[in-house]
């Protein structure tokens, strides 16, 4: 896949990107948290026949600016946003994974007339916690072990980074876990030091979305069935719900031909 990249200065944060280009609809890629936007690049090669495919490294990761003070899910957003807006990128579809899902989220939540749809692969969309509860020993516990796991990276060459992935995710392809590997090396572990990262919940966000929304989720994934039915029950314009067997989080990566058929079918019932 040929792609140019190059950076955009947004709000004195340096975001980097790369665009497969054309004169085609256009098309925006959110990464997930850990990776970066050539995380993509499966999924780009299969789009970039009809679409100007962009994908972006988030502050914090790939080539983009480190975290600094000001760092949050909102600021995440209008990065997003004014990457778009100095491309030059009117009405596109954007698609996110997880972290980028979220961020997908928040572009059709504040800024309504930007997407065309979205398109959301298991963003952290589960059952809301009463008011004041603190996460259970089992989610710090979880969310702990990740965070000393991505440390551990910073440590390990590529070619390390690189088995590790193998042993670990090992019915993934190579074209995923080669820019999977370069991601970890790329990312800044304080992003999962800032509790400011976290936004609002689905049930308040989905009712304000106005663009076609189509949500991909698994049976091994972060969004548990009821609330995916909950969510397409909130929703007030058209949402598409797709759940796909046989994933965990990383849907795209373990059931590639199932999340592309579900994403072309959606696209199709776009035009």
């Amino acid at each position: 896949m040929q792609y140019t990249e190059g950076d955009v200065n947004v709000k004195g944060v340096t975001i980097h990107y790369y665009r497969t280009g054309g004169d085609k609809p256009p098309f925006v890629l959110l990464h997930g948290a850990s990776d970066n936007g050539l995380c993509w690049t499966p999924v780009a090669e299969q789009l970039a026949a009809d679409y100007d495919v962009v994908m972006l490294d988030a502050q914090g990761h790939g080539r983009s600016g480190r975290v600094d003070a000001d760092y949050s899910f909102a600021r995440m957003v209008d990065q997003a946003v004014g990457v778009m807006r100095e491309l030059g990128i009117e009405k596109p579809v954007v698609m996110g994974h997880s972290m980028g899902a979220g961020t997908t989220v928040g572009v059709a939540v504040n800024y309504p007339d930007v997407p065309k749809a979205i398109i959301l692969e298991d963003p952290a969309w589960m059952p809301p916690r009463p008011p004041g509860a603190e996460p259970s020993p089992e989610e710090k516990k979880v969310q702990e072990g990740f965070q000393r796991l991505l440390e551990s990276y910073t440590t390990m060459t590529y070619e390390q980074i690189l088995a590790s992935g193998r042993e670990t995710s090992s019915t993934w392809s190579e074209a995923e876990l080669e820019p999977w590997a370069r991601a970890k090396m790329q990312f800044d572990p304080e992003v999962f030091k800032r509790p400011r990262m976290l936004g609002p919940g689905y049930e308040e966000l989905v009712p304000k979305l106005r663009v076609p929304t189509l949500l991909i989720t698994s049976d091994g994934g972060i969004v548990p069935e009821e609330v995916a039915r909950k969510a397409k029950m909130l929703a007030t314009h058209p949402f598409t719900y797709i759940r796909i067997k046989g994933a965990g989080h990383n849907i795209r990566r373990e059931q590639p031909a199932a999340f592309m058929k579900a994403v072309r079918e959606f696209l199709h019932n776009l035009t």
